[in-house]
C-alpha cells in the first residue's frame, strides 16, 4: 500500500502565503491572487486578486473571499 497519501485540504494548507489560480464553476473567468487563508470548507481568502479571462490579466479585485463550494480547481502560480 502506498504510505504518503496527501490529502486535498493538506496541499491546500500547504499554498498558504503563495500564489495561486481558482477556476470558479459556471464561469469562465479564473482568479489569481495570493491565498491569505483557508479553513476546513476550502474557503479561501485571497488578497492581490485579480480576474484571468483566457490569458488576458482582467480587473483587479484586491481582497476576495471565495466559498468552497464554488470552487472547480485550485492550482499553484508556476
Amino acid at each position: 500500500m502506498v504510505n504518503s497519501i496527501v490529502l486535498p485540504i493538506k496541499k491546500v494548507f500547504s499554498l498558504v502565503d503563495s500564489k495561486i489560480t481558482v477556476e470558479i464553476k459556471d464561469d469562465v473567468r479564473k482568479l489569481q491572487g495570493r491565498l491569505v487563508a483557508v479553513d476546513e470548507y476550502l474557503n479561501l481568502h485571497m488578497d492581490e486578486t485579480f480576474e484571468m479571462t483566457g490569458d488576458k490579466r482582467g480587473r483587479n479585485l484586491g481582497t476576495v473571499v471565495i466559498r468552497g463550494n464554488n470552487i472547480l480547481s485550485i492550482a499553484p502560480v508556476a
